[in-house]
């Protein structure tokens, strides 16, 4: 029994520190507001650019893989690129496997676009590198791709 125990007849929990999910929560948060605060001078979201993003990594996707891949719910993918679609920065087609099934593309204005917004997120994150320091930066990248490759 600790001395605060014996005082007060109630256990007290052991002190820890903040745990994993607040540490990786806060981090998320301040990144996006910053990537975010980037994206919006030149009219982006952070949404749309990880759509651009997943396109642009593929030869075409449908949505529902477009959907897993970025953890975003059916519904948000949906009205994300039906607004790429009406900007012209991506295209849908049928299938050509299943004809019941479509895969959106990226054109070649939304490639031209994702060039643009890439070029503004990496000179965030190398501002973040810098504030932080490189090697940091990259054990974390590197920890966090081991973390989302074992989808835990």
């Amino acid at each position: 029994m600790t001395v605060e125990q014996r005082a007060t007849g109630v256990p007290v929990p052991p002190s820890t520190g903040p745990s994993l999910v607040e540490l990786l929560t806060a981090v998320t948060r301040r990144v996006a507001r910053g990537v975010t605060a980037v994206l919006a001078e030149d009219g982006a979201t952070l949404d749309s650019y990880r759509v651009l993003r997943a396109l642009g990594a593929g030869p075409g996707c449908t949505m529902g893989e477009l959907g897993g891949a970025l953890t975003m719910p059916a519904p948000t993918a949906t009205r994300l690129v039906d607004g790429l679609v009406d900007a012209a920065l991506a295209y849908r087609l049928p299938d050509p496997d299943d004809g019941r099934r479509v895969r959106v593309h990226l054109s070649a204005r939304g490639r031209t676009r994702l060039d643009r917004l890439e070029a503004l997120v990496r000179a965030h994150e190398d501002a973040l590198a810098a504030e932080l320091g490189a090697e940091r930066v990259g054990a974390l990248v590197a920890a966090l791709t081991d973390v989302a490759a074992a989808r835990v």
